[in-house]
């Protein structure tokens, strides 16, 4: 009876280590690093902040031109609508107005507009 008993933790302890050198190979010596992944592949909460910063720089620069390059990375076809969706998210989420109108105008610069943010396109 020993020696099954002896097979049985000598099997147990070859898989804690296994699991152990794995983990430790694939998280610390040789981890998986993500380089030049694409723009569509990010997370909602990333590409939110995409649209805001090309909502910025759309306010300053008013280049419509590069708003939409900054923008088309991120995989929508129809921009306008992308943008909507994030002004309407921005009311929804109670930002600061001038974080709303920077959105609401680059949205009425690329044709979208909507009842909830036309309030916030006059001066």
């Amino acid at each position: 009876m020993r020696y099954p008993v002896r097979k049985i933790i000598f099997t147990l302890i070859a898989l804690a280590a296994g699991i152990g050198l794995g983990l430790l190979i694939g998280w610390y010596v040789w981890p998986v690093t993500y380089t030049e992944s694409a723009p569509t592949r990010m997370r909602q909460d990333w590409k939110d902040e995409a649209v805001w910063l090309a909502a910025q720089a759309f306010a300053y620069d008013r280049d419509l031109e590069a708003a939409q390059a900054r923008l088309r990375p991120l995989g929508s076809e129809d921009l306008g609508p992308l943008v909507l969706d994030r002004a309407e998210k921005a009311i929804a989420q109670n930002l600061s107005k001038q974080q709303i109108v920077h959105l609401v105008r680059l949205a009425a610069a690329l044709g979208a507009r909507s009842t909830h943010t036309d309030p916030y396109l006059s001066p």
